[in-house]
């Protein structure tokens, strides 16, 4: 029987097979559009030209599934024979949730999976738990076993979550939460080039990909910044920093390029006058907040002091190990220069060793995670413990039925 994992993150569902080698990637969002108020469910957006000023409706709300319409339609449009060709009553369902997820919304999924849909059993985890499995080989390399303690450091859409696991285990009092995310950073750089150059208070959809595309963490905030004094993209004294963005014209380019490197779009846009907005010392500022959530109104201390005070709320014994194994995944995590401004912020505040670790992409760290548990490779036997099997984790539909939804609840409870 064919197994489903889905990571279903706040911004996008990464949902492929455990035979696949990698998830396919689906926006989760219903979006309109401004000019024609047509309505596009997940990737269809991707098939429209009309990519300004969008209407987004998200499933989630700070973080948390609360708006079941939006996700069925989501879920219908991503089990289609046009996307995944999922069969539900013949498939088994590994799926992400949010950390300290509501028992209600925990109800809710299990019934729609097991009632709705009919899918043949249900593995629901945490997207942090799932991130844990096969965390040896990016730790380690192949040189080695599953390691007995892992931080994991999730920087996703909504939160930024700091969670330490001991023997495939949660320390819950470890646990910390820093409520800045992609989508806090894709609204601070809208209104920071809107106050500055042009008004892309509406434009989400573009702004996400200049953040992506032109964004990257500083080593060295303040020198950066000194060296970025002066700079107005990429005109004057030709700044390294600065870089110049073409915006789209909906016909050649649907999100813009970065000046000099559009390709076919550059030539094809030549000719026109196109809008190019200027960044420099944008390009770092942004996402200086995961380090100083002031920067956006948060009384709070970054993701650097999130894990040290997580690893620090751990037994003495663990927290070396907690240190020198720590695995940053989320798809906010792929921004350059990430890894190493952690692994240096933390450094300087912790008394031990400290390394962080990255997957190959790490917008995908769970879904990996969940293919590895559902090919029964979670655990190697070089590994110094043995964590439960698929097996134990697995809740079947004539499970469910028997026992109900409050105890299919605690069954699930026991994998944290």
């Amino acid at each position: 029987m064919p197994t489903l994992i889905l990571d279903n993150g706040s911004f996008s569902i990464k949902g492929g097979y455990a035979t696949d080698d990698g998830p396919r990637l689906i926006p989760n969002f219903v979006t309109r559009t401004k000019r024609t108020k047509r309505v596009y469910v997940g990737d269809l957006i991707d098939t429209s030209t009309d990519l300004s000023g969008l209407y987004y409706r998200s499933p989630f709300e700070r973080g948390f599934l609360t708006k079941w319409d939006c996700q069925l339609a989501v879920w219908d449009r991503v089990f289609s024979n046009d996307v995944l060709r999922c069969a539900p009553a013949s498939t088994d369902l590994i799926v992400s949730e949010p950390m300290f997820n509501f028992g209600q919304i925990q109800r809710s999924m299990d019934e729609i999976v097991f009632e709705e849909y009919k899918f043949a059993s249900l593995v629901r985890a945490p997207a942090t738990r799932l991130a844990v499995i096969g965390a040896g080989q990016t730790i380690y390399g192949d040189s080695g076993g599953e390691p007995e303690c892992v931080l994991v450091v999730d920087v996703g859409h909504s939160f930024a979550y700091v969670v330490p696991y001991y023997q495939g285990k949660q320390i819950s009092k470890g646990v910390r939460r820093v409520d800045v995310g992609g989508r806090m950073l894709t609204s601070y750089l809208k209104e920071t080039v809107s106050f500055r150059y042009w008004d892309m208070m509406d434009e989400t959809y573009i702004m996400n990909a200049v953040k992506e595309k032109c964004c990257f963490v500083s080593s060295d905030f303040y020198r950066d910044l000194d060296a970025a004094r002066g700079c107005i993209g990429g005109h004057g004294d030709k700044n390294a920093l600065g870089l110049d963005y073409v915006l789209p014209d909906f016909t050649n380019s649907k999100c813009g390029y970065i000046k000099g490197q559009g390709g076919a779009a550059e030539q094809q846009m030549a000719d026109a006058e196109a809008q190019v907005l200027p960044l420099c010392n944008e390009r770092f500022a942004i996402p200086e907040a995961l380090f100083h959530p002031a920067d956006v109104g948060l009384e709070q201390g970054g993701i650097h002091q999130a894990v040290v005070q997580a690893a620090m709320a751990c037994d003495e014994s663990l927290r070396g190990v907690l240190m020198a194994n720590i695995l940053l995944v989320g798809g906010t995590a792929s921004l350059p220069g990430l890894k190493r401004r952690l692994q240096s912020e933390v450094q300087a505040m912790s008394p031990y060793r400290v390394c962080v670790s990255v997957p190959e992409d790490p917008a995908t760290g769970a879904w990996q995670g969940g293919r590895l548990l559902a090919q029964g490779q979670e655990v190697p036997k070089e590994a110094t413990y043995s964590p439960a099997t698929v097996a134990e984790w697995r809740l079947t539909r004539a499970q469910y039925q028997e026992m109900g939804p409050d105890r299919a609840a605690a069954h699930f409870m026991k994998l944290i």
